[in-house]
């Protein structure tokens, strides 16, 4: 999201190593990374911006932030994550950076998150529920294919979501109380939107998934809100003697585009009377990425390939729960070093 060139404004820069201790991450690795996130880093941000670094700190393990003071003009500090000397400094140090402008900051230093919204598949689950549907059939290998393409943007996405579908049609009706057994939460999703919620931050998931799903996971999270699409259901035939999925998307309700995910992010904002620069997104997939550039701040979560190059910001972690500390840097923040 544009920063106006007024005032200054802050720059938030979040360090996660790739290798923390739950992983075979070391305290020489962190000292050495530690360092390298200070006046190091710094000299590489200075040839692009006009910044004074306020402080530096360790947060945990393996995740540093340093916050920088921005002077205007701001076009170049938004375009830092996608610069050359940027990949190549998170390749030598083995780290992944997360870069928050705030045009207009809180005297807390804070983003003033107020609306977050998540994809579901790949994000907040560990599985893509439309491969789980084809597993119960049997028609596995060729509903993942037409996944994979779609989530790396190789197809358009409502094309691969109706001919993925079409290969559906006779799974059970009931089949969604088996995938709710068997569809797992994402490690640190719930602590992150209990985090969230205790911050008083309206909470969506919109899914380009399954209605059934996304419903379970508005409960098992506490979500305020939940869209997804919607399936004909197809009652009792000859060749079905059971009430099974048709294979077709309800005409009554929208289909989860990438552009109805971006939508439902704006209208929302207006619902609540949330400026856009205080909205989160994050998803996987590239069907998100048009949300993900709408945020305030968009990241990227364990995303495919072509995603992560897209995508504002982009973060590969083991838990959703590192989202924390790029929001809440100062609560859970430590070891001041400047």
């Amino acid at each position: 999201m544009s920063a106006s060139d007024g005032n200054n404004a802050r720059l938030i820069i979040t360090f996660f190593a790739k290798a923390r201790p739950s992983n075979g991450g070391s305290k020489d690795d962190f000292r050495s990374q530690s360092l390298a996130c200070g006046p190091t880093f710094s000299q590489l941000l200075t040839p692009h911006v006009a910044l004074s670094l306020e402080n530096s700190r360790t947060l945990a393990p393996g995740i540093f932030q340093s916050v920088y003071t921005v002077s205007p003009p701001f076009s170049k500090a938004e375009k830092l994550r996608h610069h050359a000397s940027i990949t190549a400094f998170e390749a030598l140090h083995s780290l992944e950076i997360i870069f928050d402008l705030l045009p207009n900051p809180p005297p807390d230093r804070l983003r003033p998150i107020r609306l977050a919204v998540f994809d579901m598949d790949s994000t907040l689950i560990n599985e893509e529920v439309i491969d789980e549907l084809a597993r119960s059939i049997g028609i596995t290998s060729a509903v993942s294919a037409i996944t994979a393409r779609a989530m790396n943007g190789e197809i358009e996405f409502e094309q691969s979501l109706r001919e993925r579908l079409r290969l559906l049609n006779g799974v059970k009706a009931d089949v969604w109380d088996e995938l709710k057994k068997s569809v797992t939460i994402a490690a640190g999703a719930r602590e992150l939107i209990t985090y969230l919620h205790e911050r008083g931050v309206i909470t969506a998931v919109v899914s380009g998934g399954f209605a059934p799903m996304a419903l379970w996971l508005k409960e098992q999270l506490g979500l305020d809100h939940a869209y997804a699409n919607h399936l004909v259901v197809a009652p009792s035939s000859d060749a079905y003697p059971f009430p099974h999925l048709s294979g077709d998307l309800s005409p009554e309700h929208p289909v989860v585009t990438p552009e109805y995910k971006r939508q439902v992010l704006g209208s929302m904002a207006q619902e609540y009377s949330i400026p856009i620069p205080e909205t989160l997104a994050v998803g996987d997939g590239s069907n998100d990425l048009l949300m993900l550039g709408a945020a305030g701040l968009g990241i990227a979560w364990r995303a495919k390939e072509r995603v992560q190059k897209e995508a504002p910001q982009r973060l590969n972690g083991t838990s959703l729960s590192d989202l924390i500390f790029v929001l809440d840097g100062q609560r859970r923040g430590s070891d001041d070093r400047n």
